[in-house]
């Protein structure tokens, strides 16, 4: 006789773990579509790019006053396991070579994603030359990226492990790269640049394994504006900026309101992917802070509680001997 009892049972834990399975498949497919979309894009991705213009064109050392150094800190998609984290510093100043004005640079990435970690570092710099009402700067950039995988290898059967396209063992890979730059800047009311990165392709085959790899070109297009509203201590900053990899192109558009050469608060928008809220203090001796907080508008958003970024900027300008700049307006003398 069967024991009715004990069918339910096995049926039952047989449901269970059938809708375990189905989940676990769900969040593959997910995550597999997800990444269709998002890791497309081979260079790190900021949201403060107004304030990230070396990194991504070298023309564009030496167009501030004085030396400039700053420092981003990127934390993406929190409460995502194993989500990206990545670090940029930076600092460069306008020089006089052989009685040629120009500017010469420095920038240090380091990203990391799961087993992937990432270090590039590269030189810059910018051959400047005054046109109209302000100063054009032709920039290079030379230096190295090294490329490093570590991790836990798991195959999903047992000869997997013969894939060629999976390392079987931590690898690591240093590469030269290079790019150019263009970059236009009128006083502090406009500016507008493009470069493109990897502009050589770097080859980053593993020794160990017969996956093909390299960097595509990377091009960057950028541009700002900045006015006062009539009578008031408000300044607004629209800017834009277009970033291209060979297969995808995707644009971020921003407007930021500076209050008193103090405060900054603003609002991005990247394209098909995120609205970035960010508030930002400026003080009199050169000091910036900055941070901004990145929802995602696509299926992220239910993996992930977002992305934060902090920056911090100081320019130290020997010209103006700190003198305060803090604007006053006729309506509040």
């Amino acid at each position: 006789m069967y024991n009715f009892n004990q069918i339910f049972e096995f049926n039952s834990k047989k449901n269970y773990l059938f809708c375990v399975y189905m989940k676990k498949i769900s969040l593959y497919i997910l995550f597999s579509l997800l990444s269709i979309e998002i890791f497309s894009q081979q260079d790190p991705q900021f949201a403060q790019n107004a304030d990230n213009l070396l990194f991504t064109n070298p023309a564009f050392a030496g167009m501030t006053e004085g030396i400039c150094a700053s420092a981003i800190n990127r934390q993406q998609w929190i409460g995502f396991d194993g989500a990206p984290v990545t670090t940029l510093g930076g600092i460069h100043s306008g020089i006089k070579l052989f009685g040629t004005e120009g500017g010469i640079g420095l920038s240090i990435i380091d990203d990391r994603f799961e087993f992937e970690k990432d270090f590039q570092a590269k030189l810059s710099y910018s051959y400047h030359k005054k046109v109209g009402l302000g100063k054009l700067g032709i920039g290079i950039d030379l230096g190295f990226i090294n490329k490093d995988l570590s991790g836990e290898w798991r195959y999903p059967d047992p000869d997997g492990s013969s894939d060629v396209f999976i390392p079987n063992e931590s690898v690591r890979k240093m590469v030269f790269d290079a790019g150019l730059g263009i970059f236009y800047k009128a006083g502090d009311r406009f500016y507008a640049g493009v470069s493109v990165s990897h502009i050589n392709s770097p080859d980053v085959n593993y020794s160990n394994t017969e996956a093909a790899s390299f960097l595509r070109p990377h091009y960057y297009a950028t541009a700002g504006y900045n006015f006062r509203l009539l009578n008031s201590p408000v300044e607004m900053k629209p800017s834009v900026f277009v970033k291209f990899d060979g297969t995808k192109m995707q644009y971020s558009i921003n407007m930021t309101a500076l209050y008193n050469k103090k405060f900054l608060a603003g609002v991005s928008y990247r394209d098909r992917e995120s609205i970035i809220p960010m508030i930002g203090l400026k003080t009199a001796n050169g000091l910036k802070v900055g941070f901004a907080y990145e929802l995602p508008i696509t299926r992220m958003i239910t993996v992930t509680n977002g992305s934060t970024e902090v920056f911090v900027g100081y320019c130290l300008d020997f010209g103006k001997n700190g003198k305060n700049y803090k604007y006053r307006s006729i309506l509040y003398l």
